[in-house]
């Protein structure tokens, strides 16, 4: 039994596979586990997912009989990645180190995978210097999103995290103004200093930042949107806001 490749992701499943890729510190989008198993594998997988800071899912059998394409899966697969993610406690006081004020983009809950690459894409070519994917419902990273950055996610800094809150607060404490982007309760862009070292926070596709993320964020901004459209597409929001800040360096 062993992992497959498959045309958009890496699949890895049953118990020694899924195992000795995680002993031999193999990168993982996501982990799926039997949502009734028990025992010693599920003990394992959780406990390694849980150091590995690997998000896991519990779904009910008919899924993994799915993923796995009906093959023995033994009750867990793996979706594997297929870029390398960076922690955020190295990748920041790496930039500094190279005399660089970081721009940084976190994600909070995006899910469509081709909207991730194309705010790649975006943030790469207009001097971001990294990319945060988080929360426990964040799109994964897939052949779709690399091809959607037009290689941007190699080329970019990225990191991964479950938790946005906490997040927030590691960025303040390396010195990131953390600003977030609403339609409500915010100040136009072009009424706001947005200056490195900054991080953009934008929220899912749906319902934007959670009010909790609101509440953390050092300010909240919004671009100003004459038309009757309710909200622009995330990506595009992006563009526009690294945009801005650039055209705000310029100046200075």
């Amino acid at each position: 039994m062993s992992g497959r490749h498959d045309k958009d992701v890496q699949l890895i499943y049953g118990r020694n596979p899924i195992l000795d890729a995680l002993e031999q510190k193999k990168s993982f989008e996501r982990i799926y586990m039997r949502d009734n198993l028990t025992g010693e594998l599920e003990k394992s997988v959780r406990q390694l997912c849980k150091e590995k800071d690997i998000p896991l899912r519990k779904v009910p059998q008919i899924k993994l009989d799915k993923l796995a394409h009906n093959r023995n899966h033994q009750g867990v697969v793996g979706i594997g990645s297929i870029i390398s993610y960076q922690e955020i406690s190295m990748m920041i006081p790496h930039l500094y180190e190279r005399g660089i004020d970081p721009i940084l983009i976190l994600l909070d809950n995006v899910q469509d995978v081709r909207n991730i690459g194309a705010i790649a894409r975006s943030a790469e070519a207009l001097g971001a210097h990294g990319l945060i994917v988080s929360g426990k419902n964040a799109g994964m990273i897939t052949h779709d999103s690399l091809k959607a950055s037009a290689g941007a996610l190699s080329r970019i800094h990225v990191c991964r995290e479950k938790n946005t809150i906490k997040t927030i607060e590691e960025l303040k404490s390396h010195g990131i103004v953390t600003v977030g982007t609403t339609l409500t309760h915010s100040k136009p862009i072009f009424e706001t200093k947005l200056r490195a070292p900054v991080c953009l926070l934008l929220g899912s596709e749906g319902t934007g930042l959670h009010r909790s993320v609101e509440a953390e964020c050092d300010s909240l901004i919004s671009i100003p949107q004459p038309g009757k459209t309710d909200s622009l597409n995330v990506s595009v929001a992006a563009g526009i806001l690294l945009y801005e800040i650039q055209r705000q360096a310029s100046l200075s």
